[in-house]
């Protein structure tokens, strides 16, 4: 198991890019089931979850290649409307494909997916929005979906779900009629997946609203070269917190501020400056922080809950007080016994998690047992004394790319054991 050896106090300086997002890109890549031509996808990383996502549509037929940091799909060889049972665990994003396969063949085989496991997680939602388009379900941890046909409906979310958006917009692209999903997830991947579709001849109305309307079509036909994703809001946010939690100045290129937004208000002339250009976001640190007082994660655009285990961590590091409620997941606090062999200060009950900040944490040995509590990690490893060992880097790598060269180049001591 390859691990991340980093020394502490190191401030960071320079500029580091910041590509397409991750949770932008698995949704597209699913979409192109709906295809039968190549689309490139512009300014993307291989980063561990893609990857995955790529040999599940390399095992359905399909075709993949990069050139460059370009990402060609072509889906219009796929003939197998079943998930690999051992890819599909690997990642939570497999269900992004039963809504497009569903479409394309009026069937489709699968297994409950996988993914971090802060949680849980079901998949309920997703199968209850399908069969109110006409599929029907069968199986449980072996799924069977068929539909003699997709038919438009008018679907309410108990919860905001992003992925649940997401799969029934593919669904509901090729499905006969109008389909009204209320109570949408808002966040800007399901923005970027309905402007990518649109281009592609589909009628979508309302992303980034409360209330998503879907026009089907028989099929999507407007052939397009490239698109461009956008950017990755929670590896801005983590590059932000590192260059805090550090000291320094960083500039983010790559970044879209208006993203960051509930980020960017919480650290505001909190010891630091933060200059806006264009794509660029500047950063520079002034001192220690004070606490941050409370914040709960919830749906776009109150604070993410991908962002929650970098800032618990930055906020061991400051002076006060911080409450953190998660709004989203159950049990994503597995961060905290990391940072308390660090002597960081938490205290958690129930969704809540309660930081004293200290100037007193040390290196150790720790291990990522999620992604995002993974990035905290390195954050909180990068502002403490002494040498950190972090374990579990193939966790961090499913989201991102070459973590440790971009640090190093921005002055960090960081290596792979």
């Amino acid at each position: 198991m390859s691990k991340l050896i980093i020394n502490g106090k190191n401030k960071l300086y320079g500029k580091v890019d910041v590509k397409s997002a991750k949770n932008a890109i698995l949704p597209l890549i699913a979409s192109c089931v709906l295809l039968d031509f190549e689309v490139g996808f512009l300014n993307c990383n291989e980063i561990g979850d893609v990857s995955v996502m790529l040999d599940i549509i390399k095992s359905l037929g399909g075709k993949y290649r990069y050139e460059g940091d370009t990402l060609f799909v072509d889906c219009s060889s796929v003939y197998i409307p079943e998930l690999p049972c051992e890819l599909s665990k690997k990642i939570r994003a497999s269900v992004f494909l039963l809504g497009p396969l569903l479409a394309r063949f009026r069937k489709v085989s699968a297994v409950t997916p996988g993914g971090c496991n802060f949680g849980e997680r079901p998949i309920g939602m997703h199968l209850d929005g399908l069969k109110m388009l006409g599929a029907e379900v069968s199986g449980s941890e072996h799924l069977y979906l068929r539909a003699e046909k997709l038919t438009g409906a008018k679907i309410e979310l108990p919860f905001p779900s992003v992925g649940v958006t997401e799969n029934l917009i593919m669904a509901s692209c090729l499905a006969e009629g109008e389909t009204v999903i209320i109570n949408s997830a808002k966040e800007p991947e399901i923005a970027c997946l309905c402007s990518f579709l649109n281009r592609l001849g589909a009628k979508i109305y309302g992303a980034g609203t409360s209330r998503i309307t879907v026009h089907g079509v028989k099929k999507l036909t407007n052939k397009i070269s490239y698109f461009k994703p956008i950017t990755d809001r929670i590896e801005v946010g983590t590059y932000m917190l590192a260059t805090l939690n550090t000291g320094g100045e960083v500039e983010i290129s790559g970044a879209n501020f208006l993203h960051n937004t509930s980020l960017i208000k919480k650290i505001y002339n909190n010891t630091c400056k933060i200059s806006l250009e264009s794509d660029k976001i500047y950063l520079k640190c002034c001192g220690v922080g004070n606490g941050l007082g409370f914040i709960k994660t919830a749906p776009y655009p109150s604070f993410p809950t991908d962002l929650q285990s970098p800032l618990l961590a930055y906020a061991c590091s400051l002076n006060g007080k911080t409450v953190i409620e998660e709004g989203v997941f159950k049990n994503r606090f597995a961060i905290a016994n990391e940072l308390k062999k660090m002597n960081a200060n938490i205290y958690i009950d129930g969704n809540r998690a309660v930081i004293n900040g200290t100037n007193r944490l040390h290196g150790a040995v720790l291990n990522a047992s999620d992604l995002r509590s993974g990035a905290g990690l390195i954050i909180s490893a990068l502002g403490a004394e002494g040498v950190s060992e972090i374990s579990g880097l193939e966790v961090i790598e499913r989201g991102y790319f070459e973590i440790d060269k971009k640090l190093k180049q921005l002055g960090a001591d960081i290596t792979k054991g």
